[in-house]
């Protein structure tokens, strides 16, 4: 008779518009959802819309008594705290940042729990491992008696067009559910090790499933380091993969592209595009402002159907013009320096020009902006967006509610995480090792008849 499969009570804080959610159920392992915590009246909408209400609770993490969650018995923790205190815009105040409270309270709780939880996954910008909350966050899982893995990871190692490098840690209580498939490094790895250990590389420290980017180490970022300055490394995460003092190498996203063969495996941008069309009657909606295009359109990260990459997005996409997220090209074969260096050659001439000449000056202004629209610039489109970060929207499981503002949309996915990155990552967390205590009964009885052949 086979094993009944286990089934996963899950608690997922910070939750959204539901990306752990969907993460969870990519995973393959069965659960419930028992609570979602997150006080984002629109990521909350969103949530219900395509989830339900059921397990919506939207409260202040911090103001639930340890009592409620204990009461839970959750197997699983999932989580992606607030990044503001870890970013150069949040001014990264790390724990002292207000929003970083509710964080520091489960953290607080964690090691005093009757019921605490066998498996934490935590999502967080690239920034985290230097802070002091992660130090906080280390000393409750080691406390609590956590083995615990520590991982940079970008959606282009799935194969994403999509830079989007983050910080995870995996933790496992081991007294209860034992250890990971694979063997903890202790360092910060820049690979997902494998659920089977089937790899080749499986002893030079965990394997990444053949699915994912770099044949050569598995998607072990260390491999594609490129010349970075020098900065002090915290106690606890001596790797190559990330940068120390008198080293010079780190995780590198353009490193990866840079690689022809690793490239290759990367989607183009084509695939998730909803439109290439001028005339589509939805380009009026995306198209960007001429004002912004004129004066700010050198900034823009532009991409094209043929590009394997696209910029981060983030929460100001569609409001702020700098690195927020790419800006999409849709008339393939025009070559975009050109045009832009076109483009401000007119508008040079026209700046130069004296007030007595201002009908001209006004004209070749407008040839400029003329010019710049020949190459069909757009923002992508939301679903794009969500596309790109592993939402399923193909398949018809996630959409937003009519009653969301488009400037909206953009922020609470900004402020979500990669699905299929994560779903990679909580197959591997909730992945036990295959019992070692197995019987060769056979095996003995070969020797058993060989020995006895020969006398």
């Amino acid at each position: 008779m086979a094993k009944e499969e286990h089934q996963f009570r899950v608690l997922e804080f910070y939750s959204g518009i539901g990306g752990m959610h969907y993460a969870f159920d990519r995973s393959g392992h069965k659960g419930e959802i028992l609570k979602a915590f997150d006080i984002n009246t629109t990521a909350n909408e969103v949530y219900a819309h395509n989830h339900g209400k059921k397990q919506l609770a939207q409260r202040n993490i911090e103001a639930v008594p340890m009592e409620f969650y204990d009461k839970q018995q959750a197997d699983v923790w999932l989580m992606s705290p607030p990044c503001q205190p870890y970013t150069r815009t949040g001014n990264q105040e790390g724990s002292k940042d207000t929003r970083a409270k509710s964080f520091l309270y489960l953290m607080d709780i964690l090691p005093k729990m009757e019921h605490p939880p066998n498996y934490i996954l935590l999502e967080n910008v690239k920034g985290f491992e230097e802070s002091d909350s992660r130090d906080l966050l280390v000393e409750a899982l080691a406390t609590a008696g956590y083995e615990f893995q520590e991982l940079l990871i970008t959606p282009l190692q799935i194969g994403i067009p999509n830079s989007r490098m983050r910080y995870y840690c995996l933790a496992r209580k081991v007294a209860a559910v034992g250890g990971f498939v694979q063997p903890v490094t202790g360092t910060l790895i820049g690979y997902i090790p494998s659920v089977d250990g089937s790899n080749e590389d499986e002893k030079e420290g965990g394997a990444q499933d053949k699915d994912f980017v770099d044949g050569r180490r598995q998607g072990d970022l260390s491999g594609l380091s490129t010349p970075v300055a020098a900065k002090k490394q915290r106690t606890g995460l001596s790797t190559s993969t990330v940068t120390k003092e008198g080293d010079s190498t780190k995780p590198d996203e353009d490193a990866l592209l840079a690689d022809p063969m690793l490239a290759l495996k990367v989607d183009t941008l084509e695939q998730y595009i909803e439109f290439t069309d001028m005339s589509d009657t939805r380009m009026e909606r995306y198209m960007i402002p001429d004002k912004t295009l004129l004066k700010y359109g050198r900034l823009f990260d532009i991409v094209k159907s043929s590009t394997r990459r696209s910029c981060c997005f983030t929460k100001g996409y569609y409001h702020f013009v700098e690195s927020t997220g790419s800006i999409f090209q849709m008339v393939q074969d025009k070559d975009t320096a050109t045009t832009f260096d076109e483009a401000e050659a007119l508008k040079s001439t026209a700046k130069s020009r004296p007030p007595t000449e201002s009908t001209l000056a006004e004209q070749e202004t407008t040839q400029a902006l003329n010019l710049l629209r020949t190459l069909g610039l757009r923002y992508f489109t939301e679903n794009e967006v969500a596309r790109l970060m592993g939402f399923p929207i193909v398949e018809g499981k996630f959409s937003f509610p009519k009653t969301t503002t488009l400037k909206q949309r953009y922020r609470v996915l900004g402020n979500s995480i990669n699905v299929k990155v994560v779903g990679e990552l909580i197959k591997y967390l909730l992945t036990s090792k295959p019992a070692s205590d197995e019987k060769e009964e056979p095996k003995v009885e070969e020797k058993t008849e060989e020995k006895q052949e020969e006398k």
